[in-house]
């Protein structure tokens, strides 16, 4: 059985993720509101980033998206009946791990965009795009986190 406060903190994690996808989404359609001029394609490879997130970012494929949509995933398996199908660690331990780092990541990503601090390279990006960003992932991890906390707490039936 599923508290009744699970969907809630799913609907919460959702609604934190859903602008950071809205904007990585308007970018993947070739969008630039944000981002600075240049090819960033061109600028990944003189950095070293791995040839698979290069090809990605060539088709409009953004990979914390695909991990933002892994999160989704993994906060609707930890709140759904079906998820109480699966091993317990296969949801609990990835969900920690989220918790634990997503949401420091976000709250810091959120205030040192909010102060104007940047990151390494992160010249010509608007401070807007780290808030989402730093919403999104504090959204993200705070939401794991009770989710996690939620499914712990109940017992697991078997038959």
């Amino acid at each position: 059985m599923t508290s009744t406060r699970s969907p809630k903190a799913v609907a919460c994690g959702v609604a934190a993720l859903a602008p950071y996808i809205l904007m990585k989404t308007y970018w993947a359609f070739g969008g630039t509101a944000g981002r600075p001029a240049g090819d960033l394609v061109a600028e990944m490879r003189a950095n070293g980033v791995p040839e698979a997130l290069v090809w990605m970012e060539r088709h409009g494929i953004d990979f914390t998206v695909l991990g933002a949509l892994g999160g989704v995933l993994l906060l609707v398996a930890l709140t759904r009946p079906w998820g109480e199908r699966l091993p317990r660690w296969t949801l609990l331990v990835p969900g920690r791990a989220g918790a634990v780092l997503l949401t420091p990541y976000g709250v810091a990503t959120f205030v040192a965009s909010t102060v104007g601090f940047t990151v390494g390279d992160a010249e010509g990006w608007s401070p807007w795009v780290g808030q989402v960003g730093g919403l999104a992932f504090a959204g993200l991890g705070l939401s794991l986190a009770f989710c996690v906390r939620s499914r712990a707490s109940r017992q697991t039936v078997t038959a």
